[in-house]
């Protein structure tokens, strides 16, 4: 009985202590860093870290390459500056005035206004002897009625005899002494005094003429 005694009471001391030790370490897994339990995973570690790094290299100018840096873009200021100033100073193709073209388109336009003016006083200049035409045809018989197509031509070869406008006052056309021959007197408007006698002539085909202008 005695023995029986002793045996459970070493079983119990026994089952004690490996209680006690199985908490201690359950308490010292507790209270562990977490890199502890990671030990074991660091050789892994170095090669995730170099997958997650960028393929491609960045180079940090030095000192010495980012003054080379600088002299080469001062460098490259320079040549563009002395390009501009070099197109600057060349005559542009567009902009640029030949002088010898502006001189002869001068001479051409000095030329074309003097025809003008020539051409304006040959119509302005007084036409004698010089048939006006026409739009009458067949046999001619000279008009005096006013207002009526031979009489009208007549007041035009006056006008471009005399130089004087529409305004004109007509005092009297007339047979100037023959079925193909007139005679008028006119003087500019407002102006009685000073009198014009016209002698007019008929070209066949071709219409009144002034022979004589008298003022």
């Amino acid at each position: 009985m005695g023995r029986y005694i002793k045996k459970e009471r070493s079983t119990k001391k026994r089952n004690v202590v490996l209680f006690t030790a199985l908490s201690a370490v359950l308490l010292a897994l507790l209270f562990l860093p977490k890199d502890a339990l990671l030990m074991g995973n660091e050789e892994e570690e170095p090669v995730k870290k170099e997958s997650k790094e960028p393929k491609h290299k960045v180079v940090k100018l030095q000192p010495d390459n980012e003054s080379a840096y600088e002299d080469e873009e001062k460098n490259s200021d320079k040549k563009e500056e002395a390009q501009t100033a070099s197109e600057e100073s060349e005559p542009s193709e567009e902009i640029g005035i030949d002088p010898e073209k502006e001189a002869d388109k001068k001479e051409k336009a000095k030329k074309a206004a003097e025809e003008k003016k020539k051409q304006q006083a040959a119509a302005d200049k007084p036409k004698i002897n010089e048939p006006i035409g026409t739009s009458q045809t067949g046999t001619h018989t000279s008009s005096y009625e006013e207002g009526s197509v031979d009489w009208n031509e007549k007041l035009k070869a006056i006008r471009l005899a005399t130089g004087l406008d529409e305004n004109m006052t007509v005092w009297k056309i007339a047979n100037g002494g023959g079925p193909q021959k007139s005679v008028a007197e006119v003087s500019p408007d407002g102006k009685p005094g000073e009198r014009y006698t016209v002698n007019l002539e008929w070209v066949d085909q071709k219409g009144w003429k002034v022979t004589s202008v008298k003022k």
